[in-house]
């Protein structure tokens, strides 16, 4: 018996050395490179901290330029600013992350290193594809896709059919996603096993769980997850492991399902992963909400920790909106109050700081321009002291010479008058923009703030019943998107006046635009029961700005909506009007506009006014649109009779063209 102990606890000992051998071995793996001479080590570096810790990250993507500017390296500074793209896009400052491919790109171009520079035209359209442009993103995958297939670089091809698959997945396109993993699937076969080919089976595993088909998305995950077991894949096992379980949650095996979480938490601190631990933290609690939701708050106060102490600022957001939503359904009122307050402060001191530098932008832009003007000014003054200064020295040469200089005086000057006049011009239509842009957000902002502390207020007296409260929280998320909204068109308004009206003109099917812009209106639109027609043919192709015509449909649409009483009807026509026109109507029976609001429903002057449900609203939307509709070479005109209804009409380049 004693010898069997022995045995056993030899065994044990021996279990564990292996155990920490193994985690040992994991951990050397998982340790940054310490010596640093070129882009090379400097991107092993950036990839050991990128999600590690991405202000370390920045701070050797930054050394790194420095380092190869200093060799000379052109292609390890390509290299480099594509990693500095990725930790930018990782923060979700999508303008400098692309700024930073576009520069990659160039080198790349120059140089003639057509892999490097599939490579980053894909991270281009990654980019457009986060912020929603999936026309642009394709446009850019489909590039990449040839360059590599030119070169049969089959690991560009991998690539490119899996970012094909992913914005199909993003697009609601399910088979056209599986179809170009099945063609992937094939490529994958004939090269080594990458962290491509990873991806390629957790975005099978996505396709097949949003389908529903459980087994096969288990099979596929299964699959990469039996060859994930390099320290090179870690982060890769990670995703494949948390996918498994969401997988084994969907089908209803939820056992199993907490088993295979679990199993990804403890793996995520072995290797010291922080952002994977905290998002499988957030998974796990999910799988508890309904039947356990102590161990659900248990699991989400962990991920909160976590990301505060990391300062993971959209993660904190994340797990406070979670817990708020907990604490709420299990009927703890006063702690969802709470979280949801925390949560709102701290989206506003990280999602409103780009909001604060566009104004602030704004503000600069027109400190620059007046002091354009006031140089502009003090030139010309300059140049007429200059000239009358000559006069006088030329009196001494005679007064034959005096009568020529001074005619030719006469007419500088009065050319000069004319610049100093345009530029006062200029100056005070500057002006008139400020004054026009303040009153607005005296006027616009400041109502809804006022309401916003009012309704603050009673809530903080905690004398209301829990039906009023709610109704009050009801009124301030109104008040504040509301508030949001103004200063959106204030901002870009301001943008336009100062920079004016930029515009990217492409080919694009408008129906895709006008139901996505739909998707975004219809909660407002059932609220009120109101029923929307459309008739746009899918042959109807336009040769526009596609963002500029989204704001148009959007805010022409959200109007009718707003101005239609109950059960009422809008809709939305589109026909060839012109060889190369495209007329587009946007019809309601709602409220209708007088013939004295008319007049002035397209001048920043022109006051907003509530909808039929008291919807908050400003003018300057209509303005916008207007100056949109100009940009692209249209006109907007608008018809109404009180009581019976309103039609705004606007029309942009276009063609038919017949889907093959």
């Amino acid at each position: 018996m004693k010898q069997y102990r022995y045995k056993t606890l030899a065994f044990v000992l021996l279990g564990s050395l292996f155990l920490n051998l193994f985690l040992l071995f994991s951990a050397l793996g998982q340790q940054r490179p310490k010596v640093l001479n070129d882009s090379k080590d400097y991107i092993n570096i950036i990839k050991y901290y990128r999600y590690l810790n991405p202000d370390s990250a920045l701070f050797y993507v930054k050394e790194g330029l420095k380092r190869v500017e200093e060799q000379g390296d052109e292609l390890g500074k390509a290299a480099l600013l594509n990693q500095y793209g990725m930790i930018e896009d990782n923060a979700t400052r999508y303008r400098e992350s692309r700024e930073k491919y576009l520069q990659a790109e160039a080198i790349y171009r120059d140089k003639g290193d057509e892999i490097g520079l599939a490579a980053t035209i894909v991270r281009l359209g990654v980019v457009e594809k986060r912020k929603g442009n999936y026309d642009k993103a394709l446009a850019y995958f489909m590039e990449a896709l040839s360059i590599s297939e030119k070169n049969n670089h089959k690991l560009g091809m991998l690539e490119g059919r899996v970012v094909f698959a992913e914005a199909y997945y993003s697009l609601g396109e399910y088979e056209n996603a599986l179809s170009n993993l099945r063609i992937a699937e094939e490529i994958d076969k004939q090269i080594p096993l990458s962290n491509l080919s990873l991806n390629m089976y957790i975005n099978f595993g996505y396709v097949y769980i949003k389908l529903g088909e459980y087994n096969k998305a288990i099979a596929y995950i299964k699959n990469g997850l039996s060859k994930s077991n390099k320290v090179e894949f870690n982060g890769l096992k990670i995703s494949l492991l948390v996918q498994l379980g969401t997988a084994y949650f969907k089908s209803g095996k939820s056992a199993e399902a907490i088993r295979i979480y679990k199993q990804a938490l403890r793996f995520t601190k072995e290797i010291k992963n922080v952002l994977r631990e905290q998002s499988t933290l957030i998974e796990l609690s999910e799988v508890y909400k309904k039947r356990q939701p102590d161990s659900a708050l248990f699991f989400l106060k962990q991920a909160l920790d976590i990301a505060e102490k990391h300062k993971m600022y959209r993660q904190q957001i994340t797990a406070l909106d979670k817990l708020g939503d907990l604490y709420k359904s299990k009927g703890n009122l006063v702690k969802a109050l709470a979280y949801r307050e925390q949560r709102s402060q701290l989206a506003e001191q990280v999602f409103y700081k780009d909001m604060m530098k566009q104004v602030s932008s704004l503000e600069s832009a027109y400190e620059l321009e007046k002091s354009k003007a006031q140089l502009n000014e003090l030139t010309v003054q300059s140049k007429e002291q200059q000239i009358f200064y000559n006069i006088i020295l030329s009196i001494a040469v005679g007064i034959f010479l005096v009568l020529i200089i001074t005619l030719v005086y006469y007419f500088r000057s009065r050319h000069l008058n004319k610049l100093l006049k345009k530029a006062n011009r200029g100056l005070e239509e500057s002006n008139e923009i400020k004054d026009k842009f303040f009153s607005i957000i005296a006027h616009d902002i400041r109502s809804p703030l006022v309401s916003t502390i009012s309704i603050l207020r009673l809530i903080n007296d905690k004398e209301l019943d829990e039906r009023t409260q709610s109704e009050m929280v009801n009124k301030l998320v109104s008040h504040c998107n509301s508030s949001l909204e103004i200063l959106d068109k204030l901002l870009k308004w301001g943008q336009m006046q100062i920079k004016g009206v930029r515009i990217n003109v492409s080919e694009f099917r408008p129906l895709t635009n006008i139901y996505r812009n739909l998707g975004l209106l219809m909660e407002a639109a059932e609220k009120k029961q109101i029923s929307i027609d459309v008739d746009v043919s899918q042959d109807i192709v336009l040769d526009a700005d596609p963002d500029h015509f989204d704001f148009v449909i959007r805010n022409l649409l959200a109007n009718a909506i707003k101005f239609t009483e109950r059960n009422g009807e809008v809709e939305v026509r589109a026909q060839l009007v012109e060889r190369n026109k495209i007329k587009f109507e946007v019809k309601d029976n709602g409220v209708g506009i007088s013939q004295s609001r008319i007049e002035k429903l397209f001048e920043l002057s022109a006051t907003g006014t509530k909808g039929t449900s008291s919807e908050e609203g400003t003018s300057l939307g209509l303005v916008i649109c207007r100056e949109f509709v100009l940009a692209n070479d249209g006109e907007l005109v608008v018809g109404s009779k009180v009581g019976e209804g309103t039609t705004f009409s606007f029309t942009m380049k276009g063609f038919l063209k017949k889907i093959a």
